[in-house]
């Protein structure tokens, strides 16, 4: 009896993925992009702003052109700011029926509008670190023809 045939001739596991740039040589590290990018300054020079409005992205920085707006970072950010605010929430809910806390309709209001707004400003620092991630990584948003 012979062996079956090895249905992966090539190499699974080939980075960059086809089709992509190869990253970029001149990034700095992961720690100094991430936090680039939550601060919403261009990951690579740290001398331009990412967004041009609230979370429009800019196509190039303004200052090293970095392609900005070539990052796909269509989903993920939300993801992540509800990741990480829902946890804060639960975290608060515990604490409001495990003390037998009852807040008034005033207080309920209070956390809901500033609910609102950390969510809002954690979007923001989520997508402008997704956006240095996939700088660092080389991947770019597919050009249709």
């Amino acid at each position: 009896m012979s062996a079956p045939p090895n249905r992966f001739i090539e190499a699974p596991d080939i980075w960059p993925p086809p089709g992509t740039s190869a990253p970029e040589t001149n990034m700095p590290s992961w720690g100094t992009t991430i936090w680039r990018g939550t601060r919403c300054i261009c990951p690579r020079c740290a001398k331009a702003p990412i967004f041009n409005g609230y979370l429009k992205v800019h196509p190039v920085c303004s200052s090293c052109d970095a392609p900005l707006g070539d990052m796909p970072a269509d989903d993920a950010p939300p993801y992540i700011a509800m990741f990480v605010i829902l946890h804060f929430l639960a975290f608060i809910v515990v604490l409001i029926f495990r003390y037998g806390w009852q807040p008034s309709a005033y207080e309920y209001g209070a956390m809901l509008v500033a609910l609102v707004g950390v969510c809002m400003v954690a979007l923001r620092m989520a997508k402008g670190a997704t956006i240095g991630i996939l700088l660092k990584l080389g991947l770019k948003r597919e050009v249709l023809n």
